[in-house]
């Protein structure tokens, strides 16, 4: 894929589709939907929206609001990224 990126002049960059996805996420200030380290948790607050926790010395901890966007980007990387180690995680295409 080529990008066209304007500046002061213009240059067409080549851009493959994880490193497109990389950059998506980035600019979601969503680093973390690739962070294969961290366990999350989605769990749907009163309100009926998905949050997304992580557990710290055995507490849970909400990481942040926006469950069901992590949840449809986890759901690209899966089938971007196919041996990702949260492919079997239970909100995986489970929704």
């Amino acid at each position: 894929m080529f990008v066209d990126v304007e500046t002061k002049m213009n240059c067409s960059i080549d851009i493959d589709s994880s490193e497109a996805f990389r950059i998506l996420c980035k600019t979601l200030n969503m680093d973390f939907v690739l962070d294969e380290d961290t366990k999350f948790l989605i769990e749907k607050s009163p309100e009926y929206e998905s949050r997304i926790y992580t557990l710290k010395n055995g507490n849970k901890e909400e990481y942040d609001d926006r469950g069901d966007l992590f949840i449809a980007l986890r759901n690209v990387a899966v089938n971007i990224f196919p041996n990702i180690a949260f492919r079997n995680d239970d909100y995986i295409y489970n929704r």
